[in-house]
């Protein structure tokens, strides 16, 4: 593990947090807003183009974004249909989580290791009010499993299915060589999330 990694795993400053969060709702914001004016009249079309700004703390910041994602999911799904929005919005967020992972990767000095990716994670969801264990059974598949998610307060079942596509693509983009797939969310009325981890090589 880099020492850059490891001191913010440690310890993370409130400031860099909101920083995190507000990169990751101006480009998941944008992605589903661009995504809208594609499949949407001229006349209806919004600006998503300006900057995002959350104001206040951490947890008015994620109700904030979260109140965004329910917004446009919502259009989108006025326009495409329920089916067709969450297939096109999920490979938007994917591509957007992927990009985003790439670039924490670089800036938390993120290496191949498993243990790299559960701290780097670990940092990037306590931004998003996320708490998650790693447990790995006798036949060695591994599985992330979320216990408390702030985002399930305000999210509606389809737009966490379309954003947790974007997380999706965070963990990729954090190490290319692992796979995440969710397979249960507390927005389904579970009592925990479920995501499994793959290793590909």
């Amino acid at each position: 593990m880099g020492i850059r990694l490891r001191i913010l795993s440690w310890w993370t400053p409130e400031w860099l947090l909101k920083k995190g969060l507000d990169e990751l709702a101006s480009s998941t914001i944008h992605g589903l807003g661009e995504l809208l004016c594609e499949n949407s009249s001229p006349e209806n079309n919004e600006n998503y183009n300006k900057q995002v700004i959350l104001n206040g703390n951490l947890d008015e910041k994620r109700k904030l974004m979260a109140r965004a994602h329910n917004k446009l999911v919502e259009s989108l799904i006025e326009n495409v249909g329920k089916d067709e929005a969450i297939s096109q919005g999920r490979q938007v967020m994917f591509q957007k989580g992927l990009f985003l992972g790439q670039r924490f990767r670089k800036i938390l000095g993120v290496g191949n290791h498993l243990n790299d990716l559960i701290n780097a994670a670990r940092i990037l969801y306590s931004a998003l009010g996320i708490d998650f264990q790693v447990e790995e059974n006798k036949r060695g598949e591994i599985t992330m499993v979320v216990n408390h998610c702030s985002l399930a307060r305000d999210y509606n079942p389809p737009t966490c299915q379309i954003l947790s596509a974007a997380d999706e693509g965070v963990v990729q983009g954090l190490n290319p060589n692992i796979k995440m797939e969710f397979t249960q969310k507390i927005t389904e009325g579970c009592s925990h999330c479920l995501a499994s981890i793959k290793l590909m090589n």
